[in-house]
């Protein structure tokens, strides 16, 4: 029978995976991964907002269908993808003899999910990796597609690797408990995807922003397949980044990494340096002539509606710079910009002029 929840199928080089979406479904988690085979001992890695209730509630549905489960908790926070926590990780599981067939679960936001991911593809050279993101910006974006990281001092995601989950499953139902400010930035990375591949999606933002700002169940499940869905295919399409499908994914992400890292992942939240991050890139686009000032009022006043920034004021424009020239999409010193040509369509640029990236970042932070 067909699964109502399955948002999408994930295709890459060694087999496939399902993404879905359903609102409640963690009490379903442990029978779900019974059925991808997964057998206990588990191994959940999550943080100390997320353990209670949503750390808790899926051991509790993996013991109920037979499978063990054993609990890391990390602090919440970017600072926790390191590599003094997954080594305190590693020695953790070493300890429970874990072995290669026992399936490391991460259970949270992007943090978790990366860091787990760094995990199990390097413990024994890798082991099963089940995600259940239960921020809005991991459930759309982060948990999708097997990118795996811990930062270095220098940079974010620096040291990391391609490696796939066996399965992400979201319960949508998770988001009614964020803060607003938690809620809004990851709506940023799911009107990103609609912006650069979907103006459709853009329209039913425009609709629907105050319900699903409120998190309403039905418009909240339906957007948030659509997102994912967006970003399994295009995962499908280019796993490994080669050629030159899924860069696009990093629509605001060049000045919005440059602004996260320089400001020390302390002052904005990962959505929020995108957002202002594909204002940065809309004025580039524009100055460029290739999209006109409407769709840059219109991408504007959308990220406004989701209470989003569209500016940085007071940080450091010298510093943003510095830190998007350590960026790993740079190719022979030149960061490369993904700019919109129009709604739902957007290309990859690495010809956009330095005294222009300049002014823009100067733009945005004075």
């Amino acid at each position: 029978m067909a699964d109502p929840d399955l948002a999408a199928e994930v295709h890459h080089a060694g087999g496939s995976y399902p993404v879905v979406a359903g609102w409640g479904i963690i009490d379903q988690l442990g029978q779900r991964l019974g059925d991808l085979g997964i057998k206990g001992p588990a191994y959940i890695i999550t943080d100390e907002n997320v353990m209670n209730p949503y750390g808790r509630s899926v051991q509790r549905s993996l013991q109920i269908a037979g499978i063990a489960a054993h609990v890391f908790i990390i602090p919440a926070g970017e600072s926790s993808k390191s590599f003094d926590l997954a080594q305190h990780i590693f020695h953790w599981l070493v300890e429970r003899r874990a072995e290669r067939g026992q399936a490391i679960i991460a259970v949270g936001g992007g943090v978790a999910g990366d860091l787990a991911g760094f995990v199990a593809a390097t413990f024994l050279r890798g082991v099963p990796f089940i995600q259940v993101p239960t921020s809005m910006a991991a459930m759309v974006d982060a948990s999708i597609g097997g990118k795996v990281a811990v930062n270095l001092p220098e940079a974010k995601n620096m040291v990391g690797a391609f490696y796939q989950p066996k399965g992400v499953f979201a319960d949508v139902q998770a988001l009614s408990t964020l803060g607003k400010r938690e809620l809004a930035e990851g709506w940023a990375e799911a009107i990103k995807h609609g912006f650069i591949l979907d103006a459709s999606l853009v329209d039913v933002f425009e609709e629907h922003a105050e319900a699903l700002m409120n998190v309403e169940p039905q418009i909240s499940t339906e957007v948030i397949r659509r997102s994912m869905a967006i970003k399994a295919e295009i995962v499908s399409q280019d796993e490994r980044e080669t050629l030159g499908i899924r860069i696009l994914l990093n629509y605001g992400h060049t000045i919005g990494h440059g602004l996260e890292s320089s400001t020390g992942y302390g002052q904005f939240f990962h959505g929020e340096g995108v957002s202002v991050g594909m204002m940065g890139a809309a004025y580039i686009a524009r100055e460029m002539g290739m999209i006109s000032d409407e769709l840059v009022a219109r991408q504007r006043t959308l990220l406004e509606r989701f209470n989003l920034p569209i500016h940085a004021k007071g940080v450091s424009a010298d510093q943003v710079l510095k830190a998007m020239s350590m960026d790993k999409k740079t190719v022979g010193g030149k960061n490369r910009f993904v700019l919109l040509e129009e709604a739902g369509k957007a290309v990859v640029r690495s010809d956009v002029p330095r005294d222009l990236v300049e002014a823009t970042v100067r733009e945005l932070t004075e």
